[in-house]
């Protein structure tokens, strides 16, 4: 499975067309597609899942993986950044089961590329 541009399209309405990270440099609107557990140099393409990625701006992106420890565990908070597990497979599962802090501090489990369930209605 790779990211493909209508999924990194579809993600970013899912999540409301606004970038989700909102750090220093932010631009408000989300471009793309961000792997919440980060894939790392040529990782595995289970990682490519859309209960793996949030939209964010560009910037955000780049900054995300760069930041300090209060930015990244701030960024771990809100779902915004899995720690990997053991295995790939079980830092996907980890991350279906992470919900996500949207911009208006709703928390939301992402299911797919085009849908996402608020927590009060539990996990997927």
């Amino acid at each position: 499975m790779t990211v493909t541009v209508a999924t990194k399209k579809a993600v970013i309405e899912r999540d409301g067309g606004f970038c989700l990270m909102m750090l220093p440099g932010c631009l408000g609107e989300a471009q793309t597609a961000h792997h919440r557990a980060n894939r790392g140099s040529g990782g595995s393409t289970i990682l490519d899942d859309p209960a793996n990625l949030c939209a964010v701006c560009v910037p955000c992106n780049g900054l995300a993986e760069d930041a300090g420890a209060i930015v990244r565990a701030d960024l771990i908070r809100r779902g915004l950044r899995v720690e990997k597990a053991a295995t790939n497979a079980m830092t996907l599962e980890r991350a279906k089961a992470t919900p996500v802090e949207a911009i208006d501090g709703q928390r939301f489990y992402l299911v797919s590329a085009t849908e996402r369930r608020h927590i009060n209605e539990g996990r997927p």
